[in-house]
């Protein structure tokens, strides 16, 4: 296993095991600008920030920001992904795929079936 690897792989389980974190990522259905994620999971916002960080470096939420007609600029947050799908093998390993939040129901139906193909 590659370092790099492990350390995303870590920074993504980090982030799941955070009940902070998993509410956010559930406030996210659209985006938000960070204070609104505070106020709708009722955290600090300095809370708030270090936890969209994390989960941005998990790869779970991304950052979008609007020009405003006034010059200024707003930034949003997005969840980034649609689930984690994680495959312990029979030596041990994992493998981890962060499924993106537009994938369909087929696609994921393909993904868990090729592991499965795999494993036979």
């Amino acid at each position: 296993m590659h370092e790099d690897d492990a350390t995303e792989r870590q920074a993504l389980f980090e982030a799941l095991a955070d009940p902070d974190c998993r509410d956010i990522l559930g406030a996210l259905d659209e985006p938000l600008p960070a204070k609104e994620v505070a106020s709708v999971c009722d955290l600090p916002q300095t809370s708030t920030y270090r936890k969209l960080e994390q989960l941005s470096d998990a790869g779970l939420v991304a950052e979008q920001t609007d020009v405003r007609a006034d010059g200024h600029h707003a930034t949003a947050y997005v969840r980034d992904c649609g689930g984690v799908f994680v495959d312990l093998g029979d030596d041990g390993s994992l493998e981890v795929d962060v499924l993106p939040d537009d994938e369909t129901p087929s696609d994921r139906l393909a993904l868990l079936w090729s592991r499965v193909s795999d494993e036979l």
